[in-house]
C-alpha cells in the first residue's frame, strides 16, 4: 500500500486528535509541535477512538476510561515494555500529511530473537521466560 495521502498539515489542530481512514485501518493523528504521529484509532480496553481523546503534551487519554498511551510510541507511558497500540510511519511532504500503515514502527518485540519470552544482558540468554 505504501505512504498514503490523509490530511493537510493545517488541518491538524494541534493539541487534539484526528481520525483518518488508510485502506482498512482507522487511524488517529496527532500534531505535537511540527511533528505528527500515526496511531491505530481504536483504544484497546473498549475499542474507543483514540483520536477524540484529550491530548497533553504527547499522551493521549481515552476519552472513554482514561487509559493513556503516548501518540509517540503508542506505549502506556507507564509501562514501556508492554504491548502498544500499533503506531505508523508519517511522512510530511509540501504541506501533505501521508501514512504508510504497513510500517508499523514499534511492533512488539521487533527485532528480538525466536526465543520467545526470554530476555537477554550483553548479548546472552537469561534462559528467563520458558
Amino acid at each position: 500500500m505504501a505512504y498514503q495521502t490523509v490530511a493537510r498539515l493545517e488541518e491538524l489542530p494541534e493539541g487534539r486528535g484526528h481520525a483518518a481512514r488508510v485502506g482498512e485501518v482507522d487511524v488517529a493523528l496527532f500534531r505535537v509541535g511540527e511533528a505528527v504521529y500515526a496511531m491505530e484509532d481504536r483504544c484497546p480496553h473498549q475499542g474507543a477512538p483514540l483520536a477524540g481523546g484529550t491530548l497533553e503534551g504527547c499522551v493521549v487519554e481515552c476519552p472513554l476510561h482514561g487509559w493513556d498511551f503516548d501518540v509517540r510510541t503508542g506505549f502506556k507511558p507507564d509501562d514501556a515494555d508492554g504491548f502498544p497500540i500499533p503506531c505508523y510511519a508519517v511522512r510530511i511532504e509540501a504541506g501533505v500529511v501521508l501514512v504508510d500503515v504497513e510500517d508499523e514502527i514499534n511492533r512488539p518485540r521487533r527485532g528480538r530473537s525466536a526465543g520467545r519470552g526470554r530476555s537477554t544482558r550483553r548479548g546472552r540468554s537469561t534462559g528467563r521466560g520458558r
